[in-house]
């Protein structure tokens, strides 16, 4: 048989956990352009609070209602969305850089969130930000 068990590292926190799905920091990857992740957050937690220069991200529900908040951090424009799993909608979102985003698990159980980008997590290009409501 060709399946293969493609072991991941999954970071725990209080607030929830992450853990890296598809990346070119893993040599079993097929894939060569994109980077994803899958966070989770526990009821009434926050996750992100931070924008990028660079990076380009792309958020998709996977359980759960989440609100997420925005910034740009140059107009301190604000916009809120509420993800919701449940819904018979479905929508990806798309996070440019200099937009800040705050993700809060506004449900009673966990909530997750697939994380897709180009490129790779770079610490450097991760700017604290709480966007507050």
């Amino acid at each position: 048989m060709n399946v293969r068990i493609l072991s991941r590292t999954k970071h725990i926190r209080e607030d929830g956990w992450l853990s890296e799905l598809v990346s070119t920091n893993y040599a079993d990857e097929p894939f060569t352009c994109v980077h994803s992740y899958l966070v989770s957050i526990t009821p009434g937690h926050t996750r992100a609070n931070h924008y990028h220069e660079k990076k380009e991200e792309w958020l998709a529900p996977a359980s759960g209602i989440i609100e997420l908040l925005t910034e740009d951090i140059f107009s301190h424009v604000k916009e809120q969305y509420i993800l919701d799993t449940n819904t018979k909608d479905y929508s990806l979102i798309y996070i440019p850089p200099f937009i800040a985003h705050t993700l809060k698990n506004t449900g009673t159980g966990e909530a997750s969130v697939v994380v897709f980008s180009r490129t790779t997590e770079d610490l450097s290009d991760t700017i604290r930000f709480e966007v507050t409501s």
